[in-house]
């Protein structure tokens, strides 16, 4: 299995946008489903606009893909099928190379992704009781590259 790393552009955005929706589905079904596919798609329309989408892809079809906002993670988000291959690691180690901090929120039901940020070193800096459009306790992280 050879997975490429590369910058998404315009015609990545459909598929990004499936595979943010189906990853939420299986992996996160404690998520409430806000937003139509439609949504979907303009919502990374807008990140690929101020940001970077770089995306994980196996035999040209997105695994997985990350949004870095001048060093905040909007998302990171793998499909289901190719969870636990190192491929949210890759990713990562991209943005880090380029940045110095990185800040992310993260549910807090989210074990997977707690204990994956925090295996590569990121920090609880701050908990909230769900202020944010889901309306589900969420944590801070931060991460610094050190000197």
């Amino acid at each position: 299995m050879t997975i490429e790393l590369r910058a998404a552009d315009a015609r990545d955005i459909d598929e990004i946008a499936a595979l943010f929706l189906r990853s939420r589905q299986v992996v996160l079904p404690f998520l409430p489903i806000l937003h139509s596919a439609q949504q979907d798609r303009a919502h990374m329309r807008d990140m690929l606009e101020r940001g970077i989408i770089n995306v994980a892809t196996l035999d040209q079809k997105i695994v997985g893909f990350l949004v870095d906002l001048d060093g905040w993670i909007a998302h990171l988000y793998l499909d289901p099928d190719f969870l636990r291959q190192g491929i949210g690691e890759m990713l990562l180690a991209e943005v880090k190379r380029r940045r110095k901090t990185l800040e992310l929120w993260c549910f807090q039901q989210n074990w997977a992704a707690r204990s994956f940020y925090e295996k590569n070193g990121f920090i609880c800096v701050r908990e909230t009781d769900g202020d944010n459009e889901e309306k589900l306790p969420d944590r801070l992280y931060r991460w610094q590259k050190e000197t």
